[in-house]
């Protein structure tokens, strides 16, 4: 079998794994302004099982805080599956000067960013990626499989 190509394995995705929620202020709720949500998932080390996950979340103006949600179950699988405890290294900068935001997770799946006046935010994260199923995520050498969901 030939081997796992990871530069070639790089996705830009339209939504993964997280779920924005926002304090919109009171223009944004006028004027409907959405947030521009951006993915990109790399495998880099398929050996690692690890799937490096790279956020990007900007707005015209974003609100103090952001609160960012992992879904805890999937379409047609009502089991609760806990995807956040794959969740590794988890960073947040202001994406234009590279500071580092103060965050904290406020529950088992939610992460709250301190935005600090930051038009974009880059979240990056690492998702650990060792079960293969219909409903997991499974990465290795030869192959990648996963939800988009967790």
């Amino acid at each position: 079998m030939r081997p796992f190509n990871s530069r070639v394995a790089r996705l830009t995705l339209a939504a993964f794994l997280f779920l924005t929620a926002y304090a919109a202020t009171a223009q944004d709720r006028r004027t409907g302004a959405q947030p521009d949500i951006r993915f990109t998932v790399s495998m880099p080390r398929p050996h690692t099982h690890l799937l490096e996950v790279e956020m990007r979340v900007a707005m015209s103006r974003l609100p103090a805080q952001v609160n960012l949600v992992m879904p805890v179950w999937a379409p047609g699988s009502y089991l609760i599956r806990e995807f956040e405890r794959h969740v590794q290294d988890f960073e947040a900068t202001d994406a234009a000067s590279g500071r580092a935001l103060s965050w904290a997770k406020t529950n088992k799946n939610t992460w709250r960013v301190e935005t600090r006046g930051a038009r974009e935010l880059r979240v990056t994260y690492k998702v650990y990626a060792n079960e293969l199923s219909v409903r997991t995520n499974e990465l290795n050498d030869r192959h990648a499989n996963w939800t988009n969901v967790g």
